[in-house]
């Protein structure tokens, strides 16, 4: 996949910004809050896909953007780290399960993170869980609620792929990605379109919050 160079640096692993302190227990990394008390990350974003096939919930403004329901400038791997930082592990084992030949039907609801989406327009303000922002034609029905789980991104030769490929949350299964869909179908690529119906009205700022496992 061919991205900006501005995303892909060589030895990405080692270019972190300073984590600040805003305010007892809250933190701005590199763009990201982390909250302490709410166990929550929360980023910037953009509205990018209003309809259409998507593969992507959210990815970096150099990522897939055309596969993708929103964008943001926070970069993936600083998104990955704040995970960690809160002292939460990825998932293990969720893609050798899911591309081999008999794949089992595994419970994944201990790891799945809520997920809201808000965003303000005249005055009026919205939030909507992320798995209603997106439906599956073959069901015609929006992802599970609770769908989405830590499977952490690899470092391969000092690169960072998440940081390379940009994608942080997939909605059709990526290895790359720092978040993937564990709801049924995420191994298929052509059933997933933008829910225009839920969406925010595109390039509509919005903050997207993710809410750890409790």
């Amino acid at each position: 996949m061919a991205t900006s160079n501005s995303l892909i640096a060589e030895d990405n692993a080692s270019n972190l910004p300073s984590i600040k302190k805003v305010k007892e227990g809250i933190y701005d990394f590199g763009g990201i809050i982390i909250d302490r008390k709410s166990n929550s990350v929360s980023i910037p974003a953009i509205s990018n896909q209003v309809n259409g096939l998507v593969e992507y919930g959210v990815v970096h403004e150099d990522g897939k953007i055309h596969e993708s329901l929103f964008r943001t400038s926070v970069r993936p791997q600083i998104f990955h780290t704040s995970l960690l930082l809160l002292k939460f592990k990825p998932v293990e084992g969720f893609f050798q399960n899911l591309w081999s030949d008999d794949p089992k039907s595994i419970d994944y609801s201990e790891n799945c993170f809520e997920i809201l989406v808000s965003w303000e327009i005249n005055g009026t303000n919205y939030e909507k869980e992320i798995e209603k922002l997106s439906i599956n034609q073959n069901r015609n029905g929006p992802i599970e609620k609770k769908s989405f789980i830590f499977t952490g991104s690899k470092m391969i030769e000092g690169t960072f792929l998440a940081e390379s490929s940009g994608s942080i949350l997939a909605i059709y299964a990526d290895e790359s990605a720092v978040m993937n869909n564990s709801d049924y179908d995420s191994s298929n690529d052509d059933v997933w379109i933008a829910n225009k119906q839920e969406m925010p009205p595109l390039e509509l700022p919005v903050l997207i919050r993710f809410h750890l496992p409790q």
